[in-house]
């Protein structure tokens, strides 16, 4: 979404949380401070993601003391069952080096279903902190907690959320629909002088080492650091983790006549830099390739899309049957061939739960008769989202649950054809799925709903949407999505204040969607 249709349209630690089967050991404070912290060859932390029943990946980075382009270092690479990691049950060596910006990934594999493990890594007599993580149950499972996020901007404001989230003892992931940086310079979205969170390099990042250094600004976070330390991520990018705006052929703001070069080559740097130093299982086929599931012990299948890098240019001002076009696609073929097949597998295996993490508003949010008003959403793309509609009818699928970021402000919505037909409102009747849409973490949120008309705009587009269930625009914060067999429960929790450092937080409202219903309902 561009600068300007925000502004108009939608404009160790893991000691303290007594989870089961922690060492007692945990609870106390010294030994946290000792596991969270890590010597100075790695002051990025530790971080783990792509969860499967059997492995995990394991990322650190490592700081060379001396910088060289043919240099090559080794790390050792610890993962156990106790917080110790005296009971070690897998471990090896990894290089790394320039090319890969010192960054290390681990496919940890050979380890139990369902189980909790704390890894770290060393180099030359320093050890990183001792992170935790889980794997994924391979069956059975009757329970799934998780936290989903979206919009980290680090000169907009402290990474609060994630402070609250370091708190709790019932994740078993963090899902990240993307913006997990922001390209933009010191002052273009985010003013982080007055608060000492300036981006490095303070310019926009456009090159592979803009990209890489604004990573590791980001990830010198301490609450974002805590994060990845507890629990394993489960991450997709959005746009401006390349460019605002960005579709696979360019974006609004890459503009090479002002020197920012050729955009395939800024493209395939922001690519490179996002894999590198984020903690994600990489595909082994060419091009860019995001989307993958992840299988929660029969109780749901998490299924990330990538709606940015694959998608045709947004069509701002055009007429209805241009944007109706259907060869006009979010995700380009091959992976829309993929989606389907991940729901008709879901369907099949009559897993009770399908959880669909993209970037960008799914439900109709264009009034009838009007233009529409988010083209970068899939409004702007009705003929896929059409086809996507279609199959969930055609595979009677009524528990697709559709997790959303972008917008920097909270939804919930039933997702029917036309929410202005013969959907009903009160009972769910014509609705296909559910649809929650997390805030920013940090960024500005839409003008329209925190400028000073912001109360009565919020209070029209209530009126307006029949299917829309929750609206809140004002606030910063995050979702927690809690699963069991029969029912689905979706909470937003808020930061009082983003330009203040604190764990504190405050909770907003809770919706539940039963099994089959594709109907949100307040709890």
């Amino acid at each position: 979404m561009s600068l300007t249709r925000r502004q108009f349209i939608w404009t160790a630690a893991a000691a303290s949380l007594s989870l089961p089967g922690l060492a007692p050991s945990e609870v106390e404070g010294q030994e946290r401070n000792e596991a969270s912290r890590g010597g100075s060859r790695f002051q990025h932390g530790v971080a783990s993601g792509d969860p499967l029943g059997d492995r995990i990946i394991l990322w650190t980075r490592v700081t060379p003391r001396e910088p060289s382009v043919n240099q090559s270092l080794t790390l050792r690479w610890r993962i156990g069952t106790d917080p110790q990691l005296q009971r070690t049950v897998s471990s090896g060596t990894v290089e790394t080096g320039a090319a890969r910006d010192y960054t290390v990934k681990v496919d940890a594999g050979g380890l139990m279903p369902g189980a909790t493990y704390y890894y770290a890594f060393d180099i030359d007599g320093e050890q990183s902190p001792i992170g935790r993580t889980k794997t994924f149950p391979a069956s059975g499972a009757t329970r799934m907690r998780f936290a989903l996020v979206s919009c980290s901007n680090y000169p907009a404001g402290f990474f609060n959320v994630y402070a609250s989230m370091a708190k709790r003892p019932d994740l078993d992931a963090i899902v990240h629909v993307g913006d997990y940086i922001y390209e933009f310079g010191e002052g273009e979205y985010g003013a982080g002088l007055e608060i000492n969170r300036v981006p490095e390099p303070p310019r926009e990042a456009v090159a592979l080492s803009d990209y890489r250094l604004r990573y590791a600004t980001y990830r010198t976070d301490p609450d974002l650091q805590e994060a990845h330390r507890l629990f394993p991520f489960i991450a997709v990018w959005d746009d401006h983790e390349i460019c605002n705006d960005a579709w696979a052929g360019g974006a609004i703001n890459h503009n090479p006549e002002k020197g920012e070069g050729d955009w395939a080559t800024r493209k395939a740097a922001a690519y490179k830099a996002y894999l590198e130093w984020m903690p994600i299982r990489e595909s082994t086929d060419p091009g860019i390739h995001l989307y993958r599931t992840f299988r929660f012990g029969g109780l749901a299948d998490v299924v990330m899309i990538d709606t940015r890098g694959l998608r045709d240019k947004q069509l701002f001002n055009a007429d209805g049957d241009a944007l109706a076009d259907p060869k006009r696609t979010l995700m380009g073929d091959l992976q829309e061939a993929w989606l389907f097949e991940q729901l008709r597998a879901s369907q099949r295996a009559n897993t009770p739960w399908t959880l669909l993490a993209q970037q960008v508003v799914f439900s109709p949010i264009s009034l009838p008769g009007t233009r529409i008003t988010n083209p970068d959403a899939w409004d702007g793309y009705p003929a896929q989202r059409t086809r996507v509609l279609d199959v969930l009818e055609r595979e009677k699928l009524r528990s697709l649950v559709v997790m959303t970021g972008d917008a920097h402000s909270s939804w919930g919505f039933d997702v029917p054809r036309n929410p202005w037909g013969s959907y009903r409102s009160a009972t769910g009747e014509g609705s296909l799925a559910v649809e929650l849409v997390t805030p920013a973490i940090s960024s500005p949120t839409p003008m329209m709903f925190s400028g000073k008309d912001g109360p009565e705009t919020a209070a029209a587009v209530r009126v307006a949407f029949p299917h829309l269930k929750y609206l809140d625009g004002t606030r910063h914060g995050y979702a927690i999505v809690d699963l069991t067999p029969t029912l689905m429960t979706a909470s937003w929790y808020y930061s009082p204040n983003t330009r203040i450092h604190s764990d504190a937080e405050v909770a907003g409202t809770t919706l539940v969607c039963e099994r089959g219903s594709a109907h949100l309902q307040p709890a």
